[in-house]
Formats: C-alpha cells, structure tokens, sequence
C-alpha cells in the first residue's frame, strides 16, 4: 500500500470518527416555565399543599405542557436541558439514572406519563387526576410527603400498582425525558414526543389564503368560459 493511499485512508476514517461522535451528541435546549398550566392542588399531611400536574414551558420558544419528575420549585425560571430519548436513559442517560436498574424508574414513570391528559384545559376532575399521577411519579423517581385525602391515597395505591407491573414499559413513542444541564440540580421534565403546541397562524395568511383561493377561482371560471 502506497503512503498516499495509507494516508487517505487514515483521513477518511478520522472525518467518518468525527461525524459519527458529532451525531451522538444529544440535543440542547432552553426551557421556559411559562404558567401553571392545568396543574392542580394536592392537600398533605404535613408541611403546605403541592401543585402538580401539566406545567405550560416553552422549549426553544415553543410552547408545550410538561410534567416534572421531582417535587421540587426550581421549574420556576430559564435553565439549559439535554433531551434524552429511550434509547439514552436505556444507556444511562438521565439525572436517576445511577444504578444498574434504575432505568425501570423511567420505564414506570413512562407508563404513568400515558394516563396523562395534556389538553390544553381540563375539568377540575381531570387536573386533580393528572396531579395524583405525576405525584406518582415523583414517588417514584424520589420521594413525596404523604396526602391528605384518602381518596387521593387509594387512587396513588392503585396507579403505584399499575406502575409496579411495568419495570420494562417501551415509553419510546410517547415520551421525551428533558436533564438539566446543571451538575448540582436534580431537575427533569418528561415531556411529549409530539410536537409543541401549535403557534397560532397570523392573521396575515390566512388573508393571503383566501386571496389565492379567490384568485384560482377566478382562473377556474375564465377557463370554463372559454
């Protein structure tokens, strides 16, 4: 083999190494916390009352409803995430992530994240229902202060039953797990796949549309006529 021919080669693999290292790096985003969302509030035992549920954020300026996996207020400003899909925290991606089988926390919690109601808004039935799953899920991943309400209680024992059985659920289609970028913070959103929720068209296009729609019919009826 010539030193040309060695040395080409020796360049191909070395452009190939670093295209492949530049995929695998995962995707950084900013995130927003924007309002309340159609949270609800949970009465407990001891200590004051907490709001979970579906958060409204912006995610690299597109708004979306997202949950937090940890019962913690530090969702309350701007901060800088990677986004980690199912086959990142089945790698060992994630901030609960630390042990061998920690990666079925994710796996339940994905579960969970499938009873969710992510409309826009929701009754007070249905915000108080989101709210006992994510706090579930914070149970899950960490650890809760104990409800008040015993309804509250038996619908928590039977979706942290629901949840036992599903140590190897497959949440990739539905679910998107967003890491803080930040060494000392625990914070994690869990977060849909699908797309943000949708900006409102302008006003503008619309205008242009119906302008186009005139204007073809107009050059439908000509065409006819001839």
């Amino acid at each position: 083999m010539s030193i040309v021919n060695y040395t080409a080669k020796r360049l191909f693999f070395s452009a190939a190494a670093i295209m492949i290292s530049s995929l695998a790096v995962a995707e950084t985003v900013e995130i927003t916390y924007e309002s309340l969302g159609t949270t609800s509030t949970l009465e407990v035992r001891d200590g004051p009352n907490i709001r979970t549920g579906a958060f409204e954020l912006t995610i690299d300026g597109d708004s979306t409803l997202a949950i937090t996996n940890d019962n913690s207020r530090h969702y309350l400003r701007t901060w800088n995430a990677t986004v980690n899909d199912y086959s990142d925290i089945q790698n060992g991606a994630g901030k609960y992530n630390h042990r061998r089988n920690d990666k079925t926390k994710y796996s339940q919690a994905g579960y969970l994240f499938t009873l969710l109601d992510f409309s826009e808004t929701l009754s007070d039935t249905a915000a108080k229902y989101n709210a006992l799953v994510n706090y579930v899920i914070w149970d899950i991943m960490g650890s809760v202060p104990g409800l008040k309400k015993r309804a509250d209680r038996r619908i928590v024992r039977d979706l942290k039953d629901q949840a036992s059985r599903q140590k190897d659920f497959d949440w990739s289609s539905t679910m998107l797990v967003y890491t803080s970028n930040d060494r000392l913070a625990s914070r994690e959103l869990f977060a849909s796949v699908q797309p943000p929720i949708a900006t409102p068209i302008p006003s503008a296009l619309f205008l242009f549309g119906s302008m186009a729609l005139g204007l073809f019919g107009i050059a439908t009826r000509r065409r006819f006529k001839h």
